[in-house]
């Protein structure tokens, strides 16, 4: 296995725009981050979620979230954890 330079994390998508959800591998767990674009290049942080892989991945829980909340967020960003990272590792990083 190829060695991390971070502990927790296998990869990263930032800064996902809310149409270009479809991208994101399917069955990621992590945790994820909803962002609104505001003036300019900023993003204020609207909500931070996780995927522990029980029932679905983080994909599964953005389409969600563009159903409920399509209006609160435009972009997103999806942080991967390595397999042997548990569920309740993911719950600990949420």
């Amino acid at each position: 296995m190829p060695r991390s330079l971070t502990y927790l994390f296998k990869r990263s998508f930032e800064f996902v725009p809310i149409d270009e959800i479809g991208s994101i591998p399917g069955l990621v767990r992590g945790i994820y981050v909803l962002y609104k674009a505001g003036k300019g290049r900023t993003k204020d942080v609207v909500y931070v979620g996780m995927a522990r892989g029980e029932r679905s991945g983080v994909k599964g829980r953005l389409k969600n979230h563009s159903k409920t909340k399509g209006t609160l967020w435009t972009h997103c960003s999806v942080y991967e954890v390595w397999d042997n990272i548990s569920p309740e590792q993911v719950r600990e990083l949420e």
